[in-house]
């Protein structure tokens, strides 16, 4: 059984992650504008940070379920059972 902190890890890294990439794909359009390119290093920064952020917990939720998964190989508890 996965746990449920595992899951929201990975699901708020997941989100993170996409508007990392997003905030790339407009700080690209906004190199070619003159206008906005005194803006530049704070989407620069905006973009790193949310990518290292999303990128740690989407791993830290990954690793914490292949943790905790169920083996097969071990005898389970009788208080689970019933």
């Amino acid at each position: 059984m996965r746990s449920g902190i595992s899951e929201g890890l990975m699901g708020v890294g997941g989100i993170l992650l996409s508007f990392s990439f997003t905030v790339i794909v407009l700080g690209l359009f906004a190199r070619l504008n003159t206008n906005t390119q005194a803006e530049m290093p704070a989407i620069t920064k905006l973009a790193t940070l949310t990518v290292v952020v999303g990128g740690v917990m989407f791993l830290a939720g990954y690793f914490l379920a292949r943790m905790t998964r169920e083996r097969s190989d071990y005898p389970r508890d009788e208080r689970e059972v019933a």
